[in-house]
């Protein structure tokens, strides 16, 4: 009597999951932006390498790890031939995979499906809970089945279960010079699992054994489940280079470096990670998506769960119903970066902590307005020039620090700059002096910058930087004026820029920027005249200290 009862509850248990995903999927696919989502559910990863029947890179790849915005479904095939990846077709590489049955090691995974065909649903219903926000939480302890709500939302999570087939090819040892370490082309193929709801009743009504099921029925669904397929569709894929080097022999208290196995876990480990920023970015499931809870600052209860980190760029949008078409569209109104992110690792309770975010662009946010994760290569180009004795065409390459150092706004940069100038006293490395001189001058340096946000569209940006510059003349004849027909000297640059956005990722800039030029030598080193060292500024007079200044107009792009 137990038994049916329990067979009973159970299949009923299962039919309110399909019935409570198909309203979910109804209710929020009504009146919405196809390209846009309200929702979001944390996808699963499983990680397949392509085997080039390397022993070093199958046994490395074991490291690699699935990012933690992702759960990972493991399953026992780690790998396959190389021969799936040959002459690369979507529809034939699918079925590839599904002839190995890689959708049912997932679902077995999954359901936690034991060697006599029997499935438990504590995985998922886990996985339910750990995926369920704030929201979620608060909506289901007012309903008569509470907590039992947020675990049925775990069959959502099955659905978005993706495979990551990544391919090294080209997989190759570097040892150059003083350098050693790993280089290789990496392929990405994101495949995903076909879990609709014709699936899920088959597997809950056909496929699914429960107690009070004779010894003939179990044997029967056992290996029904075996001989059906759980597909698998092609979504996206992707492709980046990756190295990673080291010396070989190491400065003098140079950090201790990374053993050879070390640098090829790390080529693996940054693949992945490069390859999925890039599908992140095409397809909509894998972006976060989450309610913007308050304005000033703006505010949002997602962290380090959803893999957010500072300076992640977030766009804000809010849903717009239009009368003539009866339906309503997303329109972007702001675009946002995180500041300060909580660790929100856990079951969600219904009182998280909110991580902070800053504005970038224009547009007044409102409570309630949707985020959506937008994925960038976080770089910047400026392009422009410099005003003043220290002046020409200039250019600066960025790249946003913040998700290292967990401090918004901090660039490092490359920067370079050009000059031609005509000096009229001028005298050579042994005291002569010159004719009228027409000098080129090239000059490049390293630095670091901390955005300061004043108001939404305006970035101070105060700067720090270490270079040098090379002053030649084509007239110079070595050993006649300077050695090597080149004239040098590092110097420190320091200033500041102001960035107003013409769009989030386009500001125009002006700035201000002082230059502290130091000894000057040429192709032997330091220039001597009699006993004491030459600074630069005794040929250039103009590169003094409290001369040395520039002003800056330009244009920055960020991608």
């Amino acid at each position: 009597m137990f038994l049916r009862f329990y067979s009973q509850y159970m299949k009923r248990h299962y039919l309110l999951i399909s019935l409570l995903l198909l309203v979910l999927q109804t209710s929020f696919g009504q009146n919405k932006s196809a390209a846009l989502p309200s929702t979001y559910d944390r996808s699963s990863l499983t990680l397949i390498l392509i085997d080039h029947s390397d022993s070093k890179l199958r046994d490395r790849f074991t490291t690699v790890e699935v990012p933690g915005k992702y759960f990972e479904n493991k399953i026992e095939q780690k790998s396959i031939g190389v021969s799936f990846a040959t002459g690369f077709d979507a529809n034939s590489f699918a079925n590839r995979l599904n002839q190995q049955k890689i959708g049912n090691q997932i679902i077995s995974f999954c359901y936690s499906r034991q060697a006599n065909g029997t499935m438990s649903a504590d995985r998922f219903h886990e996985r339910g809970l750990y995926n369920a926000t704030d929201a979620d939480v608060l909506k289901a302890k007012v309903t008569k089945l509470g907590m039992d709500v947020i675990k049925d939302y775990g069959g959502k999570i099955i659905s978005k279960s993706y495979v990551a087939v990544l391919d090294y090819t080209g997989l190759r040892e570097v040892n150059e010079g003083n350098s050693r370490g790993w280089y290789s082309d990496v392929k990405m193929y994101l495949f995903k699992i076909i879990f609709d709801d014709a699936t899920q009743a088959i597997l809950y009504n056909e496929l699914w054994i429960y107690p009070d099921d004779s010894p003939e029925v179990k044997a029967k669904k056992k290996e029904a489940f075996d001989q059906m397929n759980f597909n698998l569709e092609f979504v996206s894929q992707a492709s980046t280079p990756v190295s990673e080097q080291a010396f070989k022999i190491p400065p003098p208290n140079y950090p201790a470096s990374l053993t050879q196995d070390q640098l090829l876990e790390v080529v693996l480990q940054t693949g992945l990670d490069k390859c999925l920023a890039k599908i992140e970015k095409n397809v909509e499931e894998l972006k976060v998506k989450t309610t913007l809870y308050q304005t000033h600052p703006p505010r949002a209860k997602i962290g380090e769960k959803e893999g957010l980190k500072v300076d992640q760029c977030y766009f804000v949008y809010e849903y717009v119903y239009k009368r003539r078409t009866k339906s309503t569209k997303a329109v972007r109104r702001s675009v946002i970066r995180a500041k300060q992110v909580v660790d929100n690792r856990g079951v969600a309770t219904g009182s998280s902590e909110l991580s902070t975010f800053y504005q970038v662009a224009s547009g007044r946010l409102k409570n309630g307005f949707t985020l959506q994760q937008h994925n960038e290569a976080g770089v910047g180009v400026y392009v422009g020039n410099e005003f003043g004795n220290v002046g020409g065409v200039s250019a600066r390459i960025e790249k946003r620090g913040g998700g290292a150092v967990s401090i918004p706004a901090v660039y490092i940069f490359l920067e370079g700059g050009m000059q031609q100038k005509t000096y009229f006293r001028m005298y050579n490395n042994i005291n002569e002096p010159l004719t009228n001189q027409n000098i080129n001058f090239l000059r490049g340096d390293i630095g670091v910058a901390k955005g300061l946000h004043l108001i939404k569209i305006l970035e101070l940006a105060p700067y720090l930087s270490i270079g040098l510059e090379a002053a030649k003349n084509r007239d110079w004849n070595n050993d006649a004026q300077f050695n090597g027909n080149v004239l040098r000297s590092m110097y420190f640059k320091y200033g500041a820029n102001l960035s107003l956005n013409l769009k989030y990722n386009i500001q125009a800039v002006g700035g201000i920027g002082g230059y502290l030029f130091l000894n000057a030598e040429d192709g032997k080193g330091e220039i001597v005249v009699g006993d004491q060292k030459v600074a630069y500024d005794y040929f250039f007079p103009d590169r003094a200290w409290g001369k040395a200044f520039s002003s800056y107009v330009g244009i920055r792009f960020q991608f």
